[in-house]
Parts: C-alpha cells; structure tokens; sequence
C-alpha cells in the first residue's frame, strides 16, 4: 500500500479512471430506469448509494494526488480532475435542485 501511495501520477491515474468507469456505470444504471422488476430497482437504488460518496470523495483524492506530480503532466491531471470534481457537482446540485425546488420536476 504505501509503494502505491508513494507514487502520486500513479495514484491521480488510477482515481481518474476509477472516476470515468462508476459514472459510466452509474449513468447506465440510471438508464434502465424504464424496466418493471424490483430486483433492477434495488441493484439501482445500492448502485448509487454506493457510487455517489465514490463519486465524491475519489476525484479529490486525485485533484489532491495531482500537486505531487513531477513534470509537465501535472497541469493536465490537475485539470481533468478539477473537471471531474466540477462536472460531478454540477450535475449534483442540479438533481437537488429539481428535486427539492422545482415544482415541475419528475
């Protein structure tokens, strides 16, 4: 465990596909929302009260892991990760938003 923390552009890679993998798989989950079984239901709702905190936390553990690295691919995983964080809080507040605020929403 500490050879894989010691090295920062290794870490930063690995959150950064952790990153793009569950969202893929979040946003498929998400997608089969239209099917008529409670088994489907229940693997969603745990799919996402699981990949939500990952969600969350594994970006800025990389955005943090990326100050560390040495060269000049620094600033680009500084970049995709902050992209990330962004991304994943926008679509964040915007869930909160027309679920709480909006009377119009689903």
């Amino acid at each position: 465990m500490k050879k894989l923390f010691g090295i920062p552009k290794k870490v930063a890679l690995i959150s950064l596909l952790a990153t793009i993998c569950v969202t893929i798989i979040l946003l498929y989950v998400l997608s089969l929302s239209g099917v008529d079984s409670k088994i489907v239901h229940m693997l969603g709702k745990v799919t996402i009260a699981i990949s939500l905190p990952f969600l969350v936390l594994n970006p800025l553990l990389g955005f943090i892991y990326s100050f560390f690295i040495k060269g000049k691919i620094k600033i680009l995983y500084i970049l995709l990760h902050f992209a990330c964080v962004c991304t994943i809080s926008v679509f964040a507040f915007i869930t909160f938003m027309f679920r709480y605020f909006v009377p119009f929403a689903p």
